[in-house]
């Protein structure tokens, strides 16, 4: 694997950590980052299926950049309604995906991946 900036170095330890009892998918950017992804991800039983993969990248500029976008499984709403705004279908990375868009303009100096990766589950879980 091609080196990680220490900060995403730090980030993605803190993700796989966090995220224990799941795999966690992690392949250099080429460019000191890292694309990060989860697997069983649990977004609840307003979808089918409920639990899918989530993923992203870190950026070298970690901790000093947004983690944006992020991107799941496509799943479907139980109820047949549409996933709504921030919502988009598309492919990533060679997956069928859907693009959940939740970028955090107002970033506190606490931010990090797993606040972060937390936030946009509990977000799409909720819709």
């Amino acid at each position: 694997m091609t080196t990680l900036t220490p900060a995403v170095a730090e980030a993605v330890a803190a993700v796989r950590a966090h995220f224990a009892d799941h795999s966690v998918e992690v392949t250099a950017d080429g460019a000191g980052g890292a694309i990060v992804v989860i697997d069983n991800v649990d977004f609840g039983s307003r979808y089918t299926p409920q639990t899918t993969w989530l993923g992203f990248q870190i950026d070298a500029a970690c901790p000093h950049s947004d983690i944006y976008p992020f991107y799941c499984g496509r799943v479907a709403r139980t109820d047949g309604g549409a996933h709504g705004e921030g919502v988009q279908t598309m492919e990533w990375r060679a997956r069928p995906a859907l693009q959940l868009s939740r970028r955090s303009n107002r970033r506190n100096g606490l931010d990090n991946a797993v606040l972060k990766a937390e936030r946009v589950i509990t977000w799409f879980a909720t819709r």
